[in-house]
């Protein structure tokens, strides 16, 4: 259950003296953390964190570690991240952090096609991963090479071999592409190593600005195209390549590839976890999406994993093509503003 909403505020008025918080909403998407939104009376927005575990106060501390790292270059950032605001501590001396609240709504990728999303996308991207790797590593930051994320991505595929529940052609796909070490030739750099819909934010149809910093490590820049290969179409993908092999000169060709690995290694490792927690429900849901997953694969529709210097670049991106040039040459169709967000409770000066 967490603790009540109107302990969280009295935390966050507690981190932040002399603010008059006028309302809030409870946010439920995390089990590890108790998370509440608050509106101040200017109307500026905040979020309150605190751990409701033990992988909570971990991720908590990471968060905190890693916004200390990125203060020092966000304006090399193209793209808002959040600011401490202030620190208290609940009655059992648990640690509660009121950050700034990234605006934008978050994204349903499936409604952007190519062109200004796309641009954005890369653009937010690639300044991460221009970042400078030396400040990761002074800061004590998880750093992993080519070889550690190799063998990271075996290990996954042998937790869900393990289930039993994995048609064999996808296991067979995905042992091969670890296989092919040409695939793993890569250089690391920053990255998020977290960007999904509930850290990425938008605005119309550009990147707002991106939470959920304590994922922050040096690794496989391919991580952070993993969720838009599972969830964009196919055209706003290839879109988003090319522009940012436009920003990263000496991105490796296969990036995209091992995007798409990990994407489909994701749904997987998802329904492992499902099988661990003995979750019949999710478990359905888990092999209902691999199922899909199979039926892409049987039907040609998904992109290859070999490398590309085996398998040659023709309908991936390449980097001496042009982007989009703008939103109305590239859509075919008018994309909706996403959703606006509920409305917070009324008005109503609480602390």
């Amino acid at each position: 259950m967490g603790r009540p909403s109107l302990i969280l505020a009295a935390l966050a008025a507690d981190a932040a003296p002399g603010r008059t918080f006028r309302s809030y909403r409870r946010v439920e998407t995390n089990p590890d953390l108790d998370q509440l939104q608050l509106w101040d009376q200017e109307d500026h927005s905040y979020q309150l964190l605190i751990p409701a575990t033990g992988a909570g106060e971990a991720e908590l501390a990471g968060e905190l570690q890693a916004i200390d790292v990125i203060s020092d270059f966000v304006q090399d950032l193209e793209i808002d991240s959040p600011e401490l605001v202030g620190q208290t501590k609940d009655p059992d001396g648990t640690t509660a952090v009121l950050l700034t609240l990234i605006g934008g709504q978050a994204p349903d990728l499936a409604r952007f096609t190519p062109g200004e999303f796309s641009k954005s996308f890369a653009q937010a991207v690639a300044s991460i991963h221009k970042l400078n790797p030396d400040i990761i590593r002074e800061a004590g930051l998880p750093e992993y090479d080519a070889d550690s994320v190799l063998k990271s991505k075996v290990a996954e595929i042998d937790r869900i071999a393990q289930t039993g529940r994995v048609p064999a052609q996808l296991l067979s796909r995905w042992e091969a592409a670890t296989e092919d070490l040409g695939l793993f030739r890569f250089h690391p750099t920053v990255v998020h190593g977290g960007l999904n819909q509930d850290t990425v934010m938008v605005t119309g149809q550009k990147i707002a600005g991106i939470a959920s910093w304590s994922t922050l490590q040096i690794s496989d820049p391919a991580e952070d195209l993993r969720w838009l290969t599972g969830g964009a179409l196919r055209t706003t993908l290839e879109d988003t390549l090319i522009h940012y092999r436009a920003l990263r000169e000496n991105a490796d060709e296969n990036i995209g590839q091992r995007a798409q690995l990990y994407s489909e290694l994701e749904l997987g490792s998802w329904l492992a976890h499902c099988v661990e927690n003995q979750d019949e429900k999710a478990i359905a849901q888990a092999e209902d999406m691999i199922s899909e997953l199979r039926d892409q694969l049987e039907s040609g529709n998904l992109r290859s994993l070999r490398a590309a210097s085996f398998a040659g670049i023709s309908t991936v991106a390449t980097a001496n093509q042009k982007p989009a040039a703008s939103m109305e040459a590239a859509e075919t169709a008018e994309i909706s503003q996403v959703a606006e967000p509920e409305e917070p409770k009324a008005d109503e000066e609480l602390f």
